[in-house]
């Protein structure tokens, strides 16, 4: 069996993979983002996950590694983490009653065969029209100030979608589907394992 490395320290990525029946280690890349190294989300994604397993990738020379990052993209514009509560209440201000796109970029080496597949995984997330009130109880959770978009979908956060079109999981932080049809291009089938 392929030693399967996730690089990333996201729970939510582990989650998932374990979810599917991966087995795996965890090797956090060092990668330092850099986020005006290009200005189409689409593309910066999928060149910052490449950037982290690549990262990973150097320390193995018989492994699979697999990277990945996520963007929340709102009127062309990226939208990270709150800086701080009143930068939450805006965020979601914004978003309430409204479309809002998520993509994840993800990357997978395999080290030994020189194989390197870099791709994106999107979905459109409509926020329902959230009250005032709502939005400071959430805010109040903590929830907003440690996620991208100010919002944790797995979490409290789910109460505050209407709807998600295209790749669930893309919203959650790896496109399971892609990432599972492009390991079995590698010989690696999660559901046997």
């Amino acid at each position: 069996m392929r030693k399967i490395i996730l690089a990333s320290k996201s729970p939510r990525r582990k989650f998932l993979l374990e979810q599917i029946g991966l087995g795996f280690d965890i090797r956090e890349s060092e990668y330092e983002e850099d986020m005006t190294v290009m200005s189409d989300p689409h593309e910066l994604v999928k060149f910052l996950a490449l950037s982290k397993a690549q990262d990973v990738a150097r320390h193995y020379e018989d492994a699979i590694i697999i990277g990945a990052d996520t963007f929340v993209i709102f009127n062309d514009k990226f939208i990270g983490k709150p800086k701080d509560e009143q930068d939450a209440r805006r965020i979601l201000q914004s978003f309430s009653g409204k479309e809002h796109e998520v993509a994840t970029g993800f990357a997978i080496i395999d080290t030994k065969n020189n194989i390197t597949i870099n791709d994106v995984g999107t979905a459109l997330v409509r926020f329902r029209e959230l009250s005032e009130e709502e939005i400071d109880n959430y805010i109040a959770t903590g929830e907003p100030m440690t996620r991208a978009g100010a919002y944790g979908l797995m979490e409290r956060a789910a109460v505050l979608i209407e709807s998600i079109n295209g790749d669930f999981y893309s919203v959650i932080g790896l496109p399971l589907n892609k990432v599972y049809v492009n390991l079995l291009k590698m010989g690696v089938d999660a559901l046997k394992f």
